[in-house]
């Protein structure tokens, strides 16, 4: 009785134990079936990270030239160190710390809180020269990796600055042409994926997988360095002689919209972008304590607005009145409208009584004809015109003439103007409009315009990038010279000409006379327009060439922002910076002298 119960015993613990270890084997199966199932990709993906690792190989970036070859930006070749802290040991912090700041000269601080650090990796110090990363290496110094990088690097310092723009530190474009066309000079990344331990150290073994990076194509640029090296030199000239708030030179091919030159001054290095390009003992500089307070460390904030404005390119993003160069374009519509003839005579009486206000002339230059009222840079008798052509024609031309609109050049954030509405427009603002103010455009779309009137009327794209080229300098895309419209005729084009032709050797434009070479344009001077109101001795000074006449080579637009001093007109401080920049171009174009009467 006794051994039956205990065998009825045995056979209910075994019965029960089967029962648990089923359950408990269940369960197992249910837990590993989550995990491979449910859980599996996630686990899966955990694992690879931890036993290998995943290097992004970074291409190089494309270099950027000059129409002739000439090396604008480049990239060179650094190095990064940082340290893997959980590979070091304690009793080696003070080994390590003394090393790595001697041979990479940086401070014992930062080596010690990388070394302290929980972080798994942790970088110390970026764009370490070669010979210097070179030695670090033969201290084989277990923890500390020296990966290769690269550095933008722009050989000509602050030469071209606003149009190339910057890089990042992580070597994306962030202005300028390096900004525009960033995913065709940046290439496409590798991979280089390594096995490592549970210490994240690489294991001697072959499991790696090696993708290849794509490098990033060139571009070649219709900048001319030689020219740019010229309007430079102007535009530091105008900044300096006029101690002005901003200098500017434009030159284009007026026949196919190409950018021979863009300057724009005070500038930046984009080398040491951070630091703001400014020398206190500069004689030119006189902006008092405000500036000075704008380019100190304390005040980060003013620095950095400050700094926005060196690094954007003003000459496609920046709006301002172009004064009497928009003459050319009142005089070129009405020609073309047949609502006036060269020989109509015109009378200033140095008061503008078409339209109510107070809008005078600089002078009363009495009885004139159309070309004479462009020499003399006349007010009344653009009005007139204005008035004939009408708010609707008026609005019709400015915007075939590009105002109002994206020229689309190759650049970011290019802006489009403000051209007013017909709708809104008065009597008053035909006529202020008619002596270019009351209308807003950028340099770029200004120069167009009056090249057009130099190219028989044709309004062209403007452009600065000629071609992408790869390492072998094989053409990978042409960009080519595209035609917009026809604006007015050959006719009114080639009467203009010859009426731009005699404000520089007759008119307010003598200043940019060159013996030898027939030389025309327009001359500009306009109160600035702060917050809606026109401001009391803040003017803006430009003169806009074109040369030889008779087969153009060359538009030159030369704006002087805010000139400080007694005279404020264009034809005497913007003319003489122009015929400089003519005369130094058409020499290096090989263009021949001749007598003006031939």
């Amino acid at each position: 009785m006794k051994k039956k119960r205990y065998n009825k015993l045995i056979k209910n613990r075994l019965i029960v134990s089967s029962l648990i270890l089923s359950i408990l084997v269940f369960i197992f199966i249910i837990r590993l079936g989550y995990l491979q199932v449910v859980k599996g990709e996630s686990l899966s993906s955990k694992a690879i990270h931890q036993w290998t690792r995943d290097i992004e190989l970074k291409p190089n970036r494309g270099d950027i030239y000059d129409r002739n070859g000439k090396k604008l930006s480049t990239s060179v070749s650094l190095y990064t160190v940082s340290i893997i802290p959980q590979n070091i040991s304690e009793e080696k912090h003070e080994d390590y710390i003394n090393k790595i700041s001697k041979i990479i000269d940086i401070e014992k601080q930062k080596v010690e809180i990388a070394l302290k650090s929980d972080k798994n990796w942790y970088e110390i110090k970026r764009y370490v020269e070669t010979e210097k990363a070179e030695k670090l290496k033969e201290e084989n110094l277990i923890g500390v990796s020296i990966d290769e990088t690269s550095k933008r690097y722009y050989p000509f310092d602050d030469f071209l600055s606003q149009v190339i723009g910057n890089t990042n530190r992580d070597g994306v474009g962030q202005y300028g042409i390096e900004k525009y066309f960033n995913e065709i000079l940046m290439g496409n990344p590798g991979r280089w994926i390594k096995t490592v331990d549970g210490n994240r150290m690489e294991l001697p073994y072959n499991y790696q997988k090696k993708y290849e990076p794509e490098d990033g194509k060139n571009l070649v640029l219709t900048i001319d360095e030689r020219i740019q090296h010229f309007a430079e030199n102007g535009a530091e000239k105008a900044l300096k002689d006029n101690k002005a708030k901003r200098a500017s030179v434009l030159v284009m091919d007026p026949k196919t919209g190409e950018i021979l030159a863009m300057a724009s001054k005070p500038g930046y290095n984009p080398n040491n972008r951070m630091v703001l390009n400014y020398d206190p003992q500069s004689p030119w500089i006189d902006l008092g304590e405000e500036y000075k307070e704008k380019f100190s460390e304390k005040n980060w904030e003013e620095k950095e607005d400050t700094l926005y404005d060196m690094w954007k390119n003003t000459l496609v993003s920046e709006i301002y009145e172009p004064g009497s160069t928009f003459k050319l374009l009142i005089a070129a519509a009405s020609l073309e409208e047949g609502l006036v003839n060269t020989n109509e005579k015109f009378f200033c009486d140095g008061k503008v009584t078409q339209v109510p206000g107070n809008i005078t002339c600089l002078k009363a230059h009495g009885e004139q004809t159309l070309e004479e009222a462009l020499e003399n840079s006349c007010n009344e008798v653009p009005v007139v015109l204005g008035l004939r052509l009408g708010k609707e024609k008026i609005v019709e031309y400015a915007k075939a003439f590009g105002m109002g609109d994206l020229t689309g050049i190759e650049l970011p954030s290019e802006i489009g103007g403000l051209v007013k509405s017909e709708k809104t427009m008065k009597d008053v603002d035909i006529a202020t409009m008619s002596f270019g103010q009351g209308i807003a455009v950028t340099p770029i779309q200004l120069i167009n315009a009056v090249s057009s009137i130099a190219n028989d009327g044709k309004l062209m794209t403007p452009r600065i990038v000629k071609n992408i080229v790869d390492d072998e300098g094989e053409s990978v895309k042409e960009f080519e010279s595209t035609y917009k419209r026809q604006v007015i005729s050959k006719k009114t084009a080639e009467t203009m000409m010859d009426m731009m032709e005699s404000v520089v050797s007759n008119g307010s434009g003598k200043n940019a006379y060159i013996e030898g070479y027939r030389v025309g344009g327009k001359t500009g001077t306009s109160q600035k327009a702060i917050d809606g109101k026109y401001v009391k001795g803040k003017h803006v000074a430009s003169f806009v060439g074109v040369a030889p006449m008779d087969d153009p080579r060359v538009s030159v637009l030369t704006i002087i922002d805010e000139p400080k001093g007694s005279v404020h007109y264009g034809g005497t401080l913007a003319a003489p910076i122009t015929k400089e920049i003519i005369e130094e171009s058409l020499t290096y174009l090989n263009v021949p002298r001749r007598k003006v009467e031939d």
